[in-house]
């Protein structure tokens, strides 16, 4: 063993070192290795400093963050394995390669339990060295990498809304939301296709107590019963054809954090039955067991069906409804929060082309808030992804908009699907090359006049004028500008 170093590392300099080196750290009491392993691991680039005992090499820490420690397991006064464990406290993602005599091998295993990355015999073969250095390299390098981008999208999630909007019904929603969100209570989230359920489920599980726990969704209407029975449930070696070893279920899986039930509605009164029996008991049983395993998980159940309504025809338990309607939440469809519309637009262009998010014409934009979106979110999502690609670098144009968009809009305003006005007829289309068979109002003219026959009916009132259009305030008050109209009443 060599007298104690003045300096707690000796910081190689056989080649300069360059901002992207990775740094080693060699720690060994024979000075001839540290020397050894000094040059070799210079010459091959990477920056090298030396330190004669655990204790040293622990207190360097502190000023020096090496990529790789080469670490020898016999060492005077603290011994490696020591050195490990409180590596392992300190920085457990910093990798470790020890270093051991040809006798030591279980001792070299015993670190690899506690977390060593790699172990080398001594004496050394260099050509093992360089690639053991490689390799754990590497691997620290896709561990820290991994670890930004868990990060990165932790992040995202934290800062991503649930559902963009201010509709009133919509802010209660997000209210009760807020609510239940630090509770462990069960919560049926009620709502057309397309509206969000999913994602609220998510931001109740993200935001709430359990999210370091699993979140775990299962579509009930997706799988046929058998199939949906061993997905929730897990089954034990031979429970059916085929079982050839045991497999937990959903339930098991999300133990101490969140499953989705999705499309609750659609399972058959036998896995009612055993679902309720699940959700009394908290525990769950295999297919082929008779052995129940405790569980602790959150349910969330979704539906876009009236499961009041189901229940009073008997199609789905009573029991089992009010077991699973705890905090019931409900969704409001798009078509009852057009004014959410604009923000929804800008919410999901942003996101489809982060940073060159084109624009929306104003033409497109009232074609948008006057459509029913029977898909709801999801078909505006559709819509505006494909608007954007045949839009490039410009705006979203009404001819960009898909055909169901631009269809419902000329039905509403001709008198097709409930509209208002005569049908538009053969003659009235232009004919080939352009030029029109006969003269027809525009879409303006149409528009204009119905909003002016709806606010004679209206008495004026503007606020009673939008909610008959279906239609929000500002919109109206832009579409009254644009026709020279002015507002005699709000």
């Amino acid at each position: 063993m060599s007298a104690t170093s003045s300096t707690v590392l000796e910081v190689q300099e056989t080649r300069p070192a360059t901002e992207d080196c990775p740094s080693i750290l060699v720690v060994d009491d024979e000075p001839n290795i540290r020397r050894l392993l000094s040059f070799k691991l210079s010459r091959a680039g990477y920056e090298v400093a030396t330190a004669e005992s655990g204790e040293e090499a622990l207190d360097g820490l502190s000023s020096a963050s090496p990529d790789l420690i080469l670490l020898d397991l016999r060492l005077p006064g603290m011994q490696g394995l020591d050195v490990l464990e409180r590596l392992g406290q300190c920085a457990p993602e910093l990798p470790v390669i020890v270093l051991t005599a040809q006798g030591s091998v279980e001792t070299a295993v015993s670190a690899m339990k506690r977390g060593a990355r790699d172990f080398l015999t001594k004496p050394l073969e260099l050509p093992r060295l360089e690639v053991a250095v490689k390799n754990a390299l590497e691997l620290g390098h896709l561990r820290r990498k991994v670890e930004d981008l868990r990060l990165q999208l932790s992040d995202l999630r934290r800062a991503e809304p649930v559902i963009v909007g201010r509709e009133t019904g919509l802010r209660e929603t997000f209210s009760l939301i807020e609510k239940v969100i630090p509770t462990n209570l069960t919560v049926l989230v009620q709502g057309e296709s397309g509206t969000g359920k999913e994602l609220v489920a998510r931001a109740i599980h993200r935001e709430g107590p359990r999210q370091g726990g699993p979140f775990l969704a299962v579509s009930c209407a997706a799988l046929p019963e058998a199939l949906l029975e061993s997905e929730l449930f897990g089954y034990v070696k031979g429970a059916f054809t085929g079982a050839d070893g045991g497999r937990p279920g959903r339930f098991e899986a999300a133990h101490r954090g969140t499953l989705l039930l999705d499309e609750i509605g659609e399972i058959s009164e036998s896995l009612q039955v055993k679902l309720l029996r699940t959700l009394q008991e908290g525990s769950v049983t295999r297919l082929g067991s008779t052995t129940p395993t405790p569980i602790d998980v959150r349910i969330i159940c979704a539906t876009n069906r009236d499961l009041e309504e189901q229940v009073r025809v008997g199609s789905f338990r009573g029991d089992l409804y009010y077991r699973i309607a705890v905090f019931p939440v409900t969704l409001p469809p798009l078509r009852d929060r057009r004014s959410d519309i604009p923000d929804l637009c800008q919410h999901v262009l942003v996101r489809a082309r982060p940073g060159v998010a084109p624009r929306i014409h104003a033409r497109a934009m009232e074609m948008l808030e006057a459509h029913t979106w029977p898909g709801n979110v999801r078909e505006l999502q559709n819509v505006l992804r494909r608007a954007s690609v045949l839009a490039g670098d410009g705006e979203i144009q009404p001819e960009h908009l898909s055909a169901p968009v631009q269809s419902a809009v000329v039905a509403a305003l001709t008198g097709g699907a409930g509209g208002i006005g005569p049908p538009l007829h053969l003659s009235a289309l232009p004919a080939e090359g352009g030029q029109q068979l006969a003269s027809i109002p525009t879409l303006d003219d149409m528009e204009r006049a119905h909003i002016m026959r709806t606010m004679e009916s209206c008495r004026g009132n503007l606020s009673m004028t939008a909610r008959t259009l279906g239609i929000g305030r500002t919109t109206l008050y832009r579409k009254l500008r644009r026709y020279g109209v002015a507002a005699a009443s709000s």
